[in-house]
């Protein structure tokens, strides 16, 4: 009897439920900005803790999610080439494959694009459903009725859910019965085509269309053909006959609207999935990836640097350990997930992972951050500095490139603006043990795929 009483008075492991709303930043939510555009997001926040300063490590999704998973900068999972990057077979454990040895049933629902078993995601996942046939850059439309239909099925707990999709991201273009709620003053013909098109709306440089301009292509190391970083580093002013078309200030903002109604499309599925989940026994975390420049810097996409605009993203906790509580200020970064999730479920850390988990917050001094064309970045509390041209794949060589200190060029790492926190990357990038190799070759079905819908080529 007292056995009996042992066990059922024992406190259950909680369920751990992840949700990645792909490429929304913080101060396009309701959480850091103006409009309405995430109430469901919101009143979770009211129910937990809301991390204010949180940053990505990576503004790619590819790279950020292999940090999200596994607790270690981009390069520490993979050589950081945008070429070959992927989360490897072998080598650290990701989140999903420590909580299954855990006892976790698993299972992830993605919206497709990079986050698929092609690119290593499925690691540790008793199902992974990556998209329509893992190609789609597909939305929460899909992600989250599947994800509802798993976690009800009535099957044993504890379980560990990832659910992913990507509304905000490019085509600007959301599926589903939803409207545009905000102005359609600059919705013409020629700016919602733009939105449609995820490789024409990149061929903007703030308020120039450069209809002509095509992505050079770099091949991959499965032998793809892959749109190159280099296509952000092209001259913002026309080059001689050059054929570009100026939008007016109404379009431009229909552009940014649009952007919004992809925030707010991402918070009603999330509305719908957090309507089934018990906070008394699930610790839910729901977080973005990277943001968006929004033609901030001058360009629409977030692969162009780094900066507040693609870094800054929510971060939201509760659940068990998480009461709610005013909105936490200080500096934290994504790795802190994987630690905060397994402090919760009272599993140990993989080697490697230093990053603090979230219940013992205490604000960093500074959060890192690398980039896909070959940048690092650091942001204190005050500012932040980023360098291009780092060689980050073949070592450490900080003296090339550009220097920026919040969007503002400096000379040299000995600029008054610029030399504490160059100091820090330098001190920072001696702590990193970089990869050795790189993710797995990505299958051809899975090259093919991607390529015919045009995200890497023209």
């Amino acid at each position: 009897m007292l056995l009996l009483l042992a066990c059922t008075t024992a406190p259950l492991r909680p369920n751990v439920l992840l949700v990645s709303m792909d490429t929304v930043r913080y101060d396009r939510t309701s959480l850091g900005g103006s409009r309405s555009t995430t109430p469901n997001l919101a009143a979770l926040a009211a129910a937990g803790v809301t991390f204010a300063d949180a940053y990505s490590v990576g503004n790619e999704s590819l790279t950020s999610h292999a940090a999200l998973f596994t607790g270690l900068y981009p390069s520490e999972v993979a050589v950081p080439d945008y070429g070959s990057f992927g989360l490897p077979r072998s080598g650290p454990a990701p989140l999903a494959e420590v909580l299954a040895a855990y006892g976790y049933r698993t299972a992830a629902f993605t919206g497709g694009g990079h986050i698929v078993a092609g690119f290593g995601f499925d690691r540790g996942f008793d199902l992974f459903v990556g998209g329509s046939g893992e190609d789609a850059f597909g939305s929460f439309f899909d992600s989250v009725p599947a994800a509802l239909a798993w976690m009800g099925s009535g099957e044993p707990e504890p379980w560990f859910c990832f659910v992913h999709g990507y509304d905000a991201h490019s085509p600007y273009v959301q599926r589903g019965p939803m409207r545009h709620p905000w102005s359609t003053a600059g919705a013409t013909p020629r700016v919602e085509s733009l939105l449609a098109d995820p490789l024409a709306v990149e061929q903007l440089r703030g308020d120039t269309w450069f209809p002509d301009r095509q992505p050079s292509d770099f091949t991959h190391a499965s032998g793809r053909a892959i749109l190159s970083t280099d296509f952000y580093r092209l001259p913002a002013e026309p080059r001689p006959e050059e054929r570009v078309e100026r939008l007016t200030a109404e379009e431009l903002a229909h552009v940014q609207d649009h952007y919004d109604s992809g925030v707010a499309n991402a918070d009603v599925w999330l509305g719908v999935l957090l309507s089934r989940v018990d906070l008394d026994n699930t610790v839910v975390i729901v977080v973005s990836d990277h943001g968006e420049d929004m033609l901030d810097h001058g360009f629409v996409n977030h692969r162009a640097g780094l900066w507040d605009s693609t870094l800054h993203v929510p971060l939201v906790v509760a659940g068990p350990g998480f009461p709610a509580q005013s909105p936490r200020p200080g500096l934290v970064d994504l790795r802190s997930v994987l630690p905060t999730v397994l402090r919760a479920v009272g599993a140990a850390l993989p080697a490697g992972v230093s990053a603090p988990p979230l219940q013992d917050h205490e604000p960093a001094e500074l959060a890192f951050a690398e980039g896909v064309m070959d940048s690092v970045s650091v942001r204190s509390a005050s500012a932040r500095l980023g360098m291009d041209d780092v060689h980050l794949a073949s070592g450490f060589a900080p003296t090339a490139g550009r220097l920026y200190v919040d969007d503002q060029p400096v000379v040299a790492l000995d600029d008054p603006r610029a030399e504490p926190l160059a100091a820090a990357i330098l001190a920072w990038r001696r702590e990193v043990t970089p990869a050795a190799g790189s993710g797995a070759p990505i299958p051809a079905a899975l090259r093919e795929s991607l390529r015919e819908r045009g995200y890497w080529t023209p």
